[in-house]
């Protein structure tokens, strides 16, 4: 019931899968006018499944498995060997040094190391795609510079580092520009990747003298022999003959060609064997065979017997060059010169042919289990029919396609212009707010130079007025100087005396009154003559008096100057005493407000004395620049309103 269930299910997800991806393939192929053929955009979205699930579960790595003797594609054989070679622990320790002190990641002999990793992208014909890139050559000499700094050791780095680090860098070459050093995660990836590689590359690659690592070549080298006899004997006995020493007698034994076999390979394959073909194959035949040596470190034992297979039939693939010649020498110069011409569809077809199933079995070994699971990688797979039932796209004529092409020419043209017109249209907003903006300045820069010079001429018609009215006090005081001194003087004279009403004139005058009527003056009536009325001189004013007349009707001519200076006369002081009332009011009404501004109240009576010296300074001084702030402002709208 259960695998009923899941195959119905995996069939619905493989016919959705083959539906919509086919579906994307047609609508690109429909729109976007690619240059690729339907095979390669199909495979493209292949690709960005299986790198979008690996990167979601990077366990599901062993099913890279299927992709056995085939090329990966650049971007998941990126992915693949950043999985498989993952050492997150070599890394820290990169990172961190380079934090901490980048001076210890570089090796004393760095300059050497530079030297030869230059040299070898220039001289190195298989590696002539990583020629003139300065991102490589900064990442090869940074990864072995590195690599040499932490063995702490004075002996130099042996050549085949050199060449097992060239895989890793053409690896990353898309993350790597040819005229800049490469990113710093670029290199830090690439010193993971190698150090692991070269921690878990089998003993027969090292080149240590020991005698175990010589042991493992030997074997190594059985593994090849017989391969090599039994696919391909006539190069395993071309190989016998010409590693044969020529003053020894051929042994005639099945196990003495054998011995003999053994050791000719191991002088043969040790160069290509150690630098694991780097050097002798082609940057893109060598990607075939690290991809699948890089996909079975997981299963141990197979990287051996991978390299051996490949080992064997690249001498098989040369073996009409190889039976020619006759001497170890000339086997090399052969190794030297045609393996770079091989291809990867010859070792894929020599694999498929002798070696596929042992290898894949070899493969899928560990992935067998006790309970059985359902692996869709293990299941019947239904055939995908949208690859071929889909619709086929209309075929259009010439012309047609060409008035099609016409209309998207105009469309984009069309949405081109809106965007420039938009983009004018909005620099013509721009240019006109900032205008309108620097007119605004300018007009208040203006307004407060107005208000500037307003406030200097009333300033200088104060000065005036003030230096006026101290010039007249100063008269003022000298002429109340002058007078004072005038009777000064005249208290100095002496004094003149006053008329007397015992004089002589007063005397006659009371003399010369005609006495009273008599009776016998009676009878004769004689004119009356009229009394003239007595005169009394009055008192003659004095000095003094006559000082203090002028002193006071100068005083009240100033005060009357300056009562009037002060408030005018007529409908003028009337004016004045409204407008007064009215600035009166105002500051009442300023002051009442500055007070809710600095205090958030008003202020009660006897509130403010109860505040500190500098804090009464201070919101004094804050209301009084609000004050004089809103006069200005009111000042600023009454002109602006005439």
């Amino acid at each position: 019931m259960a695998g009923a269930a899941f195959k119905a299910m995996f069939g619905k997800v493989s016919m959705l899968m083959d539906q919509h991806l086919n579906e994307d393939v047609a609508r690109q192929l429909m729109e976007d006018s690619p240059l690729d053929t339907k095979t390669d955009l199909v495979i493209e979205g292949a690709e960005e499944g299986v790198i979008s699930l690996l990167k979601k579960w990077p366990e599901m790595k062993s099913k890279l498995h299927v992709c056995f003797n085939q090329p990966l594609a650049p971007p998941i054989r990126q992915l693949a060997w950043k999985l498989f070679l993952a050492n997150p622990k070599a890394r820290k320790t990169y990172i961190d040094l380079l934090n901490g002190n980048p001076r210890s990641a570089i090796s004393p002999l760095d300059l050497e190391i530079s030297q030869k990793c230059e040299q070898l992208l220039i001289s190195e014909p298989t590696c002539f795609e990583l020629k003139g890139s300065v991102g490589a050559f900064y990442g090869m000499k940074a990864v072995l510079s590195y690599h040499h700094a932490i063995q702490h050791s004075s002996s130099r780095l042996r050549d085949t580092d050199y060449m097992l680090v060239v895989p890793f860098v053409y690896v990353q070459t898309p993350h790597i520009s040819r005229r800049e050093p490469a990113p710093g995660n670029v290199v830090a990836l690439m010193v993971e990747e190698f150090l692991t590689f070269m921690d878990t590359r089998p003993g027969f690659m090292l080149d240590t003298g020991l005698e175990a690592h010589t042991e493992e070549l030997r074997g190594f080298a059985q593994r090849v022999g017989s391969v090599l006899q039994q696919h391909y004997s006539d190069i395993a006995k071309a190989v016998s003959d010409a590693y044969l020493p020529a003053r020894e007698k051929i042994v005639a034994t099945e196990s003495g060609s054998n011995v003999l076999l053994k050791e000719g390979l191991m002088e043969l394959i040790r160069p290509v064997t150690r630098s694991m073909f780097v050097g002798y194959l082609k940057l893109d035949t060598l990607m075939y065979v690290w991809d699948n040596y890089i996909i079975g470190l997981d299963v141990p034992g197979f990287g051996s017997e991978w390299l051996a297979i490949i080992m064997a039939t690249l001498l098989g693939l040369l073996q009409d060059k190889l039976k020619s010649s006759k001497s170890p020498a000339a086997m090399e110069s052969v190794l030297r010169r045609e393996c770079p011409l091989l291809t990867v569809p010859q070792f894929q077809y020599q694999v498929n042919r002798y070696h596929h199933r042992d290898l894949y079995n070899l493969l899928m070994s560990d992935q067998k289990a006790a309970i059985p699971v359902l692996d869709p990688t293990q299941a019947i797979h239904p055939p995908w029919r949208h690859w071929y039932n889909d619709l086929i796209p209309p075929y259009t004529k010439p012309h047609d396609r060409r008035r099609a092409r016409e209309e998207r020419e105009l469309e984009r043209e069309r949405i081109l212009q809106q965007k420039r017109e938009a983009d004018l249209l909005q620099k013509a907003k721009s240019d006109r707010e900032r205008k309108e903006e620097e007119e605004h300045v300018k007009a208040m820069a203006a307004e407060r130079g107005r208000l500037q010079q307003e406030r200097q001429d009333l300033e200088q018609q104060l000065l005036a007025e003030r230096q006026q009215r101290l010039d007249a006090e100063r008269r003022a005081q000298e002429q109340i100087d002058m007078l004072r001194r005038e009777i000064e003087t005249l208290r100095q004279k002496p004094k003149s005396p006053a008329p007397s009403i015992y004089s002589v004139s007063s005397y006659i005058s009371r003399v010369l009154i005609p006495p009273p009527p008599t009776p016998a003056s009676g009878s004769h009536q004689l004119p009356t003559i009229p009394e003239t009325p007595v005169h009394t001189p009055s008192r003659q004013p004095t000095p003094e008096d006559q000082t203090e007349s002028t002193i006071m009707d100068f005083l009240e001519r100033i005060r009357q100057s300056m009562d009037y200076i002060a408030h005018s006369d007529g409908l003028d002081k009337q004016t004045l005493d409204t407008e007064s009332e009215g600035f009166i009011q105002q500051n009442v009404q300023d002051l009442k407000q500055a007070q809710v501004e600095v205090f958030g109240h008003k202020l009660r009576p006897g509130e403010f004395e109860t505040m500190g010296t500098l804090q009464q300074q201070e919101a004094s001084d804050k209301m009084m620049q609000l004050i004089q702030k809103w006069r200005e402002e009111r000042r600023a709208r009454e002109l602006a309103a005439k």
